[in-house]
């Protein structure tokens, strides 16, 4: 169940455009993450990525995906007072730039009730807590992951790279392949605990072919 649920984060890389440079101080991994005590130069504090090799000494480079305040971690037994949930880290003597593919923000199943995936990704600040509908197709359908089900959608657009949006339900869900209108509430920087945090999430989604 956590190794889907963190597919599942993972299926939405995020919005953060600056990209961070900072040596590690301390790691950890607990629970498919890698915690990370960093310093930029300037602060000293903690992060959480995706599981990766590193080592006290090394450089990363990271872009912000979200800050959470008195976050615990069940899988460490420990309470951060103030951690950042990042990504898109590469090692810093590779010089590798964080690039994305261009964006892509209208859809082919777009209609004139609908937003594209690009545009809830987007305008994230715009729809949080708001009622919105989505016309895409159904790439994965998840059941019963921590009581709810999970749908992916995707409808060719993207924005920085993000182009797979999840959504959850207690009721039916459609089919892979089904071309769907999904309607629920945009939900940010959603926590669920046990280290699952989604920048961007629907929830209490209704599907309707």
């Amino acid at each position: 169940m956590k190794k889907l649920a963190l597919a599942l984060l993972l299926g939405a890389s995020l919005y953060a455009t600056e990209l961070h440079t900072a040596k590690v101080l301390q790691s950890m991994n607990s629970g498919g993450y890698t915690y990370m005590k960093v310093d930029d130069g300037t602060n000293s504090y903690w992060i959480a990525m995706t599981q990766r090799n590193v080592k006290k000494g090394d450089t990363i480079k990271y872009t912000e995906q979200g800050w959470m305040k008195n976050f615990h971690s069940k899988t460490l037994n420990r309470t951060f007072d103030n951690i950042l949930f990042a990504g898109d880290a590469t090692a810093a003597q590779t010089h590798q730039a964080v690039t994305y593919p261009p964006d892509i923000i209208n859809s082919k199943y777009k209609t004139n009730k609908t937003i594209t995936i690009a545009e809830a990704f987007k305008n994230r600040n715009q729809y949080a807590g708001k009622t919105v509908s989505i016309r895409a197709k159904v790439t994965k359908v998840s059941h019963d992951i921590m009581k709810l089900n999970w749908v992916h959608l995707e409808d060719g657009s993207r924005f920085m790279g993000m182009d797979d949006l999840v959504f959850t339900t207690d009721k039916t869900t459609p089919k892979e392949g089904d071309v769907v209108t999904a309607t629920g509430t945009l939900v940010k920087d959603k926590d669920f605990g046990y280290g699952y945090f989604y920048p961007v999430i629907i929830q209490n989604t209704s599907f309707k072919k």
